[in-house]
């Protein structure tokens, strides 16, 4: 298959999915029921530098960095903030991930498929997260790599806003490196 082809089968399921998406678990515990959203069939881009298998060395919330192991208490609905030092993200070339984030695991997403969407100039990329589980509600986050000059990347993060009672918002992020053996 082409690539402009493949492009054009997998960005707009990607970025519909996107749009439908919820950008934590919490929201869509808060939201109810999500319409059912298309599947991503096929890998995302290639050379995207995000496969391969990643640590999670830290949460932050608003600024405040909480490093590994943690486990934040919050409301019941809310996603779980916690981490262990053997937490991981599994990106495969396929378009699978694996996963043992505690705030995945809440809903039965510690696998499935994904899909990276390249926004391109400031508003940089997206990645889509679509379980197995059986609660169908795709997630959403922003993607940021760090890649210091050709080499592969070493580090990730992963990061959404929630809305907050009163009218705030709260930024989330989760920090990762890549596993080196």
């Amino acid at each position: 298959m082409a690539r402009s082809t493949l492009r054009t089968l997998v960005l707009p399921a990607a970025v519909a999915a996107a749009a439908c998406a919820v950008a934590l678990p919490a929201q869509a515990a808060l939201a109810g029921d999500m319409a059912q959203v298309p599947t991503a069939t096929k890998g995302p881009p290639a050379g995207g530098g995000f496969y391969g298998v990643w640590i999670q060395r830290s949460w932050e919330v608003n600024g405040k960095v909480l490093p590994c192991p943690v486990d934040v208490p919050l409301p019941p609905g809310a996603p779980k903030i916690s981490c262990t030092a053997n937490t991981y993200l599994k990106l495969f070339r396929s378009g699978r991930y694996e996963s043992n984030l505690p705030v995945f695991r809440a809903n039965e997403a510690d696998k499935g498929v994904f899909a990276v969407i390249a926004f391109g100039g400031k508003a940089g990329n997206a990645i889509v997260f679509d379980d197995y589980g059986t609660a169908d509600e795709p997630r959403s986050y922003r993607l940021t790599i760090a890649r210091p000059g050709k080499k592969m990347p070493k580090t990730m993060v992963i990061s959404a806003s929630m809305s907050t009672a009163g009218g705030g918002e709260m930024q989330f992020k989760m920090h990762f490196s890549r596993y080196t053996g």
